[in-house]
């Protein structure tokens, strides 16, 4: 369904479109005066009581528009008459999750690994990581 005929038929939701739309044009222009280096570190988040609001993927890249702000803010006055300055807030990362182990290995490759782990008793630490393994996937 076209989302432009739904929203003539709501005011609402035609509103909320229009202003989406203002605010990704906002967010490309904004990216245009940013350094070419810096843009996809970024995002338009709003203009709160005069403050435009963007939002940095890291530390790294808000260091470094914290630094160059003072040079860019007549340009972004420009793009919209209510900023008087800018804020850059750092997005938080979320931790990734722990990786899961689907390794299966055969009963022949833990009793080899069993079989190294004899063999190789001079080489103590060697054979105690080998029969470690071979007991961990021994219980899978």
């Amino acid at each position: 369904m076209n989302l432009e005929k739904l929203a003539w038929r709501n005011g609402g939701l035609l509103t909320l479109l229009q202003q989406s739309q203002q605010w990704q044009k906002l967010d490309r222009q904004i990216k245009q005066v940013l350094p070419a280096n810096l843009r996809e570190h970024f995002q338009t988040a709003c203009i709160e009581e005069g403050t435009l609001v963007l939002l940095a993927n890291n530390n790294m890249a808000a260091s470094r528009l914290r630094m160059i702000t003072p040079s860019l803010l007549p340009k972004l006055q420009n793009l919209h008459p209510d900023i008087v300055s800018v804020r850059i807030k750092t997005i938080p990362t979320r931790p990734l999750p722990p990786r899961e182990n689907h390794l299966k290995l055969s009963k022949t490759a833990v009793q080899s690994f069993r079989h190294s782990a004899e063999q190789l008793q001079h080489h103590p630490k060697l054979a105690e990581a080998l029969q470690k393994l071979a007991e961990k996937h021994d219980k899978k």
